[in-house]
């Protein structure tokens, strides 16, 4: 049984408001997407990764996974106009490698300040309960503005990646969607949609997702606090 890590990282980052997509973005010398696969790559429970990103940045991105020593990069894939669809192009360009039950995990490429033990812990917690996806509490009032209603905090939960699956849980799926017309922007969404069971395991508040500058500035600052404390 092997692990495949997908990374797309092929977004434009348009809310980020930089001609740069963020997960080019340098932090202290070093592509933000970077440090995401790092994480991947240092984790011991990984056995590949596989990057989707766009035909644009291709070269870039293969010079830079030299640069770092990325060693478990399997293969670069080109990206879809959305997410979903990058991860999608991702398992396409294994599946005459995979087994049904080979593990699947699948992590954005601007939530870069996960951990090794949240990697490790989602891929073990998959033996025992199967599809499942990474989740963190809502902590702000949430409101319906559709109807001006509330919506209890209790009933609603954030999704994030990590996600695990394994190739056999996703076959089926991938090779009948309509990627012209899809609802979905994660493999979460995708199985629930298909009526398929995801269970939800505690997540990190600090793996939380680049998406805004002030997002950008509370990373460089864990960075910086992370190096100081190293030196």
């Amino acid at each position: 049984m092997k692990t495949f890590a997908i990374i797309p990282i092929a977004g434009k980052g348009v809310r980020f408001g930089s001609n740069l997509p963020k997960q080019f973005i340098e932090v202290y010398g070093k592509p933000l997407f970077i440090y995401t696969l790092e994480k991947f790559q240092n984790n011991c429970d990984v056995d590949y990764i596989l990057i989707a990103c766009s035909k644009d940045n291709m070269q870039i991105v293969k010079c830079l996974i030299d640069k770092y020593k990325l060693t478990k990069v399997y293969k670069l894939v080109e990206g879809g106009s959305v997410q979903i669809e990058s991860i999608i192009n991702c398992i396409k360009s294994v599946d005459d490698e995979l087994s049904l039950d080979d593990k699947i995990i699948v992590h954005v490429g601007n939530r870069p300040n996960l951990s090794d033990e949240l990697i490790s812990r989602c891929l073990k917690k998959y033996d025992e309960i199967g599809p499942l996806s990474t989740v963190v509490p809502c902590i702000e009032v949430m409101v319906n503005t559709e109807n001006d209603s509330i919506i209890p905090r209790d009933k609603t939960v954030r999704v994030q990646t990590p996600q695990v699956y394994s190739f056999g849980d996703l076959k089926s799926i991938i090779y009948n969607v309509d990627l012209n017309n899809i609802k979905a922007s994660t493999l979460c969404d995708l199985l629930i949609l298909n009526n398929k069971k995801v269970s939800f395991v505690d997540g990190e508040l600090a793996n939380f997702k680049i998406t805004y500058k002030e997002d950008l500035n509370i990373f460089k600052a864990i960075v910086f606090s992370r190096q100081n404390k190293e030196n």
